[in-house]
């Protein structure tokens, strides 16, 4: 829509200088599955769940790991600001992204008042990144504990946050409580202890929710996935978000329409041949009007 003359006349005499303005950042969480050889040759490798961290070479938190991020750019877009980013900061180029959310507590950063768009990014590929640590992700949860109120009810539950490389584990621990009143529900996340910069545990508790929510009605779980792969590799990898064993026959019924077969077989000793699939992008198309 182009702007009428009563706008250009506004904007002569507009000035922002009225307004405080806050930093803006891209902050990214970086995750893929890496294979867990095991000591029983009849079994296919576990999956593990890593995210990609960098060290921080500045204050704040120096020395500290963060996961990757930058100051956006005003002149581009979003999405090339992030892609710039990854590529210059770490080296990837490879991968799928969507928004995640806007963390905007006052206190977030030391610096200033710094607003993050956050991303959500996920990746196959088993890249040589530079400048940059691959971590597992171990999650353990306290038991819910559960209040009924007048109007609804309030729940809370700690969760420890482990990440592990050969070199290094930073232990971290969140509070989430969840508050229904009414028809209105507010969840929020203290952060008890982090050995992660700002508020970067947080960001990454959102990703692993999303990720674990979008799993029963989108196909988001093959971008994590080769372009082959067989149903037990796949269903090792929906466990490991899940944090639950899944019944065979009704993992295969629930992901039926969301990966079509190829005439290829794993064949390797200890193993019966297991054919291999791919994501069968036309999944939905039935749901489509």
């Amino acid at each position: 829509m182009n702007l009428s003359k009563d706008d250009e006349k506004f904007l002569e005499l507009y000035s922002d200088s009225i307004y405080d303005k806050p930093s803006v950042t891209i902050d990214n969480v970086i995750l893929r599955f890496r294979d867990i050889e095991n000591n029983n040759y009849r079994k296919h490798p576990d999956k593990k769940l890593q995210i990609c961290l960098i060290k921080r070479a500045y204050s704040p938190y120096k020395d500290c790991y963060a996961v990757p991020g930058t100051f956006i750019d005003l002149k581009d877009s979003l999405s090339n600001t992030l892609k710039k980013c990854l590529e210059n900061k770490i080296g990837l180029k490879d991968f799928y992204f969507e928004q995640l959310y806007t963390f905007g507590d006052e206190q977030r950063d030391p610096r200033t008042r710094v607003i993050s768009i956050a991303y959500l990014i996920l990746t196959n590929k088993q890249e040589q990144l530079k400048n940059c640590e691959w971590f597992d992700i171990d999650f353990q949860a306290s038991k819910n504990e559960f209040v009924l109120t007048n109007n609804g009810y309030k729940k809370s539950q700690k969760i420890k946050i482990t990440l592990t490389n050969k070199n290094t584990t930073l232990t971290n621990e969140i509070l989430v409580k969840f508050e229904k009143k009414n028809f209105e529900e507010i969840k929020t996340i203290k952060i008890i202890k982090s050995e992660l910069a700002f508020d970067h545990i947080k960001i990454l508790y959102f990703a692993f929710e999303r990720l674990k929510n979008k799993l029963e009605y989108t196909d988001v779980i093959f971008n994590l996935m080769p372009k082959y792969f067989t149903l037990t590799e796949l269903k090792l990898c929906f466990e490991q978000i899940l944090h639950e064993n899944l019944l065979d026959a009704n993992f295969r019924r629930k992901i039926a329409d969301k990966v079509k077969p190829v005439d290829l077989y794993m064949n390797e000793k200890g193993h019966r041949p297991s054919r291999f699939f791919e994501h069968n992008v036309s999944w939905n198309l039935n749901n489509i009007e």
